[in-house]
């Protein structure tokens, strides 16, 4: 526990700029315990020496082998010379604005999030893509800048959440039934997922997509219609299709199930989430809720983005124990089915 304690006031010192206090505090910890994976992990980014690095990096995967994280680091800086921090005299680091800065960041980033919604939806459309449009660029930007440290991987996630309202906005798609607005928006998305969990090396294993706790994935799944009328109440929405013919809800379920289910969840906790945790944690998800809520401003109903904020931190503890994102993909789905195809035309519900 003692260890832990320090692991954690490292990483909080690192946070706020005092690399030399991190690496004493996570020295401390491997002269009493040099079998500990987060120790050398944290302590990789608390050296001066790419030397130094390397060899924190390979004691991570003498450890786990299965620390991805650690492995594609150390692929980075290639195989050359290290030596252990650890047996040298901690020397005095430099002050690292990326650490110290970065909850501050974050949090800008979400302010910022919500005010391009606020904009978009109760303002002027144009001002909203362009605050998205900034935001898409300013991430992309700022993780270039950092590719060679871990927390890259969270600016490129998080470039996903203005690219996704950037395209909803801007593509032609008035010719279109409303239902089919998601299979094309989904479309670019996809890709663009595709690419980014290939540029991060997320495997798919990594990303959530498998079978994992297979039981609690089913079990999950009972929820979503409930949760899907409890949403019904709040929005009352148009209904996306004219009638319940068999064919068109069979075609708009499998919509809903790819491009809103698989994807949304392929995005927030199978990417975002899952790169957030490495740098916060159970914090993490708390976060990637809360830009996953922001996204639903558009619904003009700040109950509703409680209510959503609620799900996404229920699915992201779901996700966290189980690692996997089948069962909440459907149940997500399953939500957005009840929501917009099936409670609209109960008689007890739909009025």
């Amino acid at each position: 526990m003692k260890a832990e304690r320090q692991i954690l006031r490292a990483q909080a010192a690192l946070q706020a700029g005092d690399v030399a206090r991190a690496r004493q505090l996570l020295e401390e910890v491997l002269r009493s315990e040099p079998d500990s994976e987060l120790g050398w992990f944290w302590l990789a980014h608390a050296v001066d020496t790419v030397e130094e690095r390397r060899f924190c990096l390979s004691r991570v995967l003498e450890i786990n082998r299965r620390n991805a994280l650690a492995r594609r680091e150390l692929e980075a800086l290639g195989p050359e010379p290290h030596r252990s921090p650890v047996e040298t005299v901690a020397r005095p680091a430099r002050r690292q604005p990326l650490m110290e800065d970065m909850r501050l960041l974050a949090l800008g980033y979400l302010l910022l999030l919500i005010g391009a919604e606020i904009l978009t939806t109760l303002i002027e459309p144009r001002l909203g893509l362009l605050l998205h449009s900034l935001l898409l660029t300013g991430t992309l930007a700022y993780s270039a800048r950092y590719w060679d440290r871990p927390v890259h991987r969270f600016w490129v996630a998080l470039s996903l959440a203005p690219l996704i309202r950037l395209l909803s906005l801007s593509l032609p798609l008035r010719a279109f039934p409303l239902i089919y607005w998601y299979l094309i928006i989904s479309v670019p998305l996809f890709v663009a997922v595709l690419v980014i969990q290939r540029t991060l090396k997320i495997s798919w294993e990594e990303a959530g997509l498998h079978l994992g706790g297979l039981p609690w994935q089913l079990l999950i799944i009972v929820v979503g219609p409930f949760l899907g009328i409890v949403e019904y109440f709040i929005l009352r929405p148009t209904p996306l299709i004219s009638g319940l013919s068999a064919g068109e809800i069979l075609i708009s379920s499998l919509i809903l199930l790819v491009s809103t289910g698989l994807l949304e969840e392929w995005i927030f906790r199978g990417i975002m989430q899952r790169v957030t945790e490495e740098i916060w944690g159970d914090r993490g998800v708390v976060y990637v809720a809360a830009v996953f809520a922001v996204l639903h401003i558009g619904h003009r109903s700040l109950v509703d983005v409680l209510f959503v904020f609620g799900v996404a931190l229920f699915f992201g503890w779901f996700v966290r124990r189980t690692r996997s994102i089948v069962g909440v993909s459907l149940t997500h789905g399953l939500i957005n089915i009840w929501l917009f195809l099936v409670a609209p035309f109960l008689p007890v519900i739909g009025g």
